[in-house]
C-alpha cells in the first residue's frame, strides 16, 4: 500500500525536467499537430456533405435517417474544426505557443475527434454493426495528440462510457450492444496503449534532444573559451618575448657603458685631470645604479607574476611613507639639482603593504625625477575623498603624447624618448605600480600634456 502510496505521489511530482519538456516541446509539438489535423478535416467534412447530397445513387428510409445524422455531423465538425484550426495558426502566429490556451486546445481536439467518431458509430448502427469510425477517431488521437497517459487513460473512459449509453440507445439487438461494448473496450485499451507508448517514446526523445543540446551549447562555450584562453595565451608569451627582448636591450646599454668606463679608469686616462674623472665616477654609479633598480624590478615583477609575493596591508601614513622613499631618491634628483616638495599631509592613513607601497612610490618618484629638466621640481599632493586616499606625483618635465598614455601600461611596450639627462627605462616601474595598486584595491590614472608635465594620480582605500 506504501509502495503503490509512493508511486502516486511520485507520478504527479513531475521532476523539473519532465515539467519543462511538458511546457515546451510537448505544448509546441501538439498545436502543430493540432493544427494539422483540424485543417485537414474541414475539406474532408465538405466533401463527405457534397458526396452524400449530390451523389447519384438511391437510398432507402433507414438510409435517408443515417444521412440526416451524417449531415448533422459534418454541419457541425466542419465549422467547429474551422474554429479550432484558426485558434492554432493564431496562437502559432502570435509566438504563444506556450500559452494556457495552447495547452488546452489538444484536449478540446481529442474530445470534437473521439465525440465525432463515436457519434458517426452510434448514428450508423441502424445500417451497420460496426464501429469503424469510433475506432479510426481513438486511433488517430493517440497517435496523433500528446496526452499524459492518466489523462488519456480519463479521457478515453469517459468517451467509451459515453460510445455504449449511445449505442444502447440506437442498437435494438442486445448481442450487438454487448459485442460493440466488447470491441469498444479493446478499441480504447489498444488506443490507450499506442498513447502511452508514444507519449514515453516522445518524452524520451525530447530528453535527448535537450541533453544533446545542451552538452552541445557546453561545447560550444568550452570550445569558445579554449579559443579565447590560448589566443591570450599566444598575446601574453608574445608580450614576455617583446618585453625580454626590451629588457635585454636596455640592460646591455648601461652595462656595456659600465665596462667602457672601468676600463677607461683601469688604463688611467684620466689619471691626471680629476674633474674628467670623477664625472666618469659619477657615470658609472648612475649606470650601475640603472642597472640595479631595472634588476630590482624585474625581481618584484616576475615574483608578482608567479603570484609568490606576500601580501601583508598594515596602517601606513602617507607622509611618512613618502618621506622615506623620498630620502632614497635625493641622490639621483641632487645630481640634476631638483626638488622634490611633498606636500603630503600629516595623519592620512592607508592600509597598505610596505614594501609595495615604497616600490610604487620609488618607481613613480623616480619617472618623474627622469623626465624633469635640471634644475626643476617634482610635487607630491594628497588628500582624502570619500573614505579613499588619493596622491599625486606631479612634475612639470617633457610630458607624453596621447600614444605614449596609451600604452603607459603595457608590459609588451617599450617607454619612448629617454629622460632629460639621456636615462633610459623599460616603463616595468609603471607596470608594477599599476600591478602593485591594483592587489590593494585602488587605481591609478594619469594626465599628461607634452612639454607641460605629467601627473600620476593613484587612489587607495584610506582608514581613519
Amino acid at each position: 500500500m506504501a509502495n503503490a502510496l509512493n508511486l502516486f505521489l511520485r507520478y504527479f511530482k513531475r521532476p523539473p525536467l519532465d515539467k519543462m519538456i511538458m511546457e515546451d516541446e510537448v505544448s509546441s509539438t501538439n498545436l502543430s499537430r493540432c493544427i494539422t489535423i483540424t485543417s485537414l478535416f474541414v475539406p474532408i467534412t465538405l466533401i463527405i456533405h457534397l458526396y452524400f447530397r449530390y451523389g447519384n445513387f438511391k437510398v432507402g428510409p433507414e438510409e435517408i435517417t443515417w444521412l440526416n445524422d451524417l449531415f448533422f455531423i459534418n454541419m457541425i465538425m466542419g465549422p467547429v474544426c474551422l474554429f479550432l484550426s484558426l485558434i492554432g495558426f493564431l496562437l502559432k502566429f502570435t509566438r504563444r505557443e506556450y500559452s494556457l490556451l495552447s495547452k488546452l486546445l489538444p484536449h478540446l481536439v481529442f474530445f470534437v475527434f473521439a465525440s465525432c467518431g463515436a457519434l458517426c458509430s452510434i448514428f450508423g448502427q441502424s445500417l451497420d454493426n460496426a464501429i469503424i469510425t469510433f475506432m479510426l477517431a481513438c486511433v488517430l488521437n493517440a497517435a496523433t495528440i500528446l496526452i499524459r497517459p492518466l489523462h488519456a487513460a480519463i479521457y478515453f473512459v469517459l468517451i467509451y462510457c459515453f460510445f455504449i449509453y449511445g449505442v444502447t440507445l440506437t442498437q435494438p439487438n442486445q448481442n450487438t450492444v454487448l459485442f460493440n461494448a466488447i470491441d469498444g473496450l479493446c478499441v480504447i485499451a489498444v488506443s490507450f496503449v499506442i498513447s502511452w507508448v508514444l507519449w514515453n517514446n516522445n518524452m524520451t526523445r525530447f530528453k535527448q534532444d535537450r541533453l544533446i543540446q545542451s552538452q552541445k551549447q557546453i561545447l560550444e562555450y568550452q570550445y569558445e573559451k579554449l579559443c579565447a584562453a590560448n589566443q591570450d595565451l599566444e598575446d601574453i608569451n608574445a608580450s614576455k618575448d617583446q618585453f625580454f627582448s626590451i629588457l635585454a636591450h636596455d640592460l646591455r646599454g648601461p652595462l656595456n657603458s659600465a665596462l667602457a668606463l672601468t676600463t677607461f679608469l683601469e688604463e688611467g686616462v684620466f689619471e691626471e685631470d680629476t674633474d674628467e674623472r670623477n664625472r666618469t665616477y659619477n657615470l658609472l654609479q648612475t649606470s650601475l645604479s640603472n642597472s640595479a633598480i631595472l634588476l630590482e624590478n624585474v625581481l618584484l615583477w616576475s615574483t608578482n607574476q608567479a603570484g609568490i609575493l606576500n601580501f601583508k596591508p598594515q596602517i601606513l601614513d602617507v607622509k611618512q611613507t613618502l618621506q622615506s622613499s623620498i630620502e632614497v631618491l635625493n641622490i639621483v634628483a641632487a645630481q640634476k639639482n631638483i626638488e622634490i616638495i611633498n606636500k603630503v599631509p600629516s595623519q592620512l592613513l592607508i592600509s597598505a603593504d610596505v614594501d609595495m607601497i615604497h616600490t610604487v612610490f620609488r618607481n613613480l618618484l623616480s619617472n618623474a625625477i627622469k623626465f624633469t629638466p635640471n634644475f626643476g621640481s617634482v610635487e607630491i599632493h594628497a588628500e582624502l575623498l570619500n573614505k579613499a586616499v588619493r596622491i599625486s606625483v606631479i612634475d612639470y618635465g617633457v610630458g607624453m603624447n596621447s600614444k605614449t598614455l596609451s600604452n603607459l601600461f603595457r608590459i609588451e611596450k617599450k617607454m619612448p624618448g629617454r629622460g632629460t639627462n639621456n636615462e633610459s627605462g623599460t616603463g616595468l616601474g609603471l607596470v608594477l605600480c599599476k600591478d602593485f595598486i591594483e592587489k590593494h584595491e585602488g587605481s591609478i590614472v594619469v594626465e599628461s600634456k607634452e612639454n607641460e608635465g605629467s601627473k600620476f594620480i593613484i587612489t587607495l582605500p584610506g582608514r581613519t
